[in-house]
């Protein structure tokens, strides 16, 4: 493999009806889903009936939640799958949480070997020439391009962005969105329909996603 990221970041993000003052450290060790000591050391940001922010004591994993939104990410590779048994054995636990959304989120940063090339990716990406006499000098902020249909029978879709990294000098940022939504968004019970997704969907999704980036970055020939 010709590139290999500099920086990876794996997250979940759950869109339904939650109740973040449950989500603290001591409730994750309760129940076997983080050992005493994480839960002891764990550096909290924030506890509060409407949010609740904390990273394990060695930053393998960072979650955050809000009455809508439930989001566990890490950027150790070796945890990908942790935190996705993580989140399936805490919905297993509170079953009848309504969830209608979910995104399986890849985020990537490679540094590229030279300005120039890290240019001629934007080019590429980019052309410049549609902008000559409107821009002095037009270079990319980002590009967001989206797969509306989807080869796994599943609703949602796949989203990808592409950008300068902010991260050091050079850099290509490159995120896929693993979009998908319940059949019925209105009614839907539970979290059983996302949840089942995410145990049998996750392995296929993860793959898509490098599929995507490394395809890409052969396409720009860098």
């Amino acid at each position: 493999m010709k590139h290999q990221p500099k920086i990876k970041e794996h997250s979940i993000v759950l869109i339904g009806n939650f109740n973040p003052k449950i989500f603290q450290p001591a409730w994750f060790a309760a129940q076997g889903l983080l050992s005493q000591q994480e839960a002891e050391e764990a550096k909290i940001e924030i506890i509060h009936s409407s949010v609740v922010i904390f990273n394990t004591n060695t930053n393998w994993m960072r979650m955050e939640i809000t009455d809508n939104r439930f989001i566990v990410k890490t950027s150790q590779e070796p945890y990908d799958v942790v935190i996705r048994d993580l989140v399936l054995g805490t919905f297993d636990l509170l079953r009848y949480t309504p969830i209608m959304q979910m995104g399986i989120n890849r985020e990537m940063h490679f540094q590229l070997s030279s300005d120039k090339i890290w240019h001629k990716a934007g080019d590429l990406l980019t052309p410049k020439e549609i902008w000559a006499g409107i821009l002095n000098k037009p270079g990319m902020l980002s590009v967001q391009m989206r797969d509306s249909e989807r080869n796994d029978g599943l609703k949602g879709n796949i989203n990808i962005n592409v950008a300068p990294s902010n991260k050091f000098p050079n850099g290509l940022f490159i995120s896929v969105n693993d979009h998908i939504e319940t059949e019925k968004q209105i009614t839907t019970e539970g979290c059983g329909e996302l949840i089942d997704i995410l145990n049998k969907h996750w392995e296929r999704s993860y793959k898509r996603s490098e599929e995507i980036m490394y395809s890409l970055l052969e396409r720009l020939e860098i």
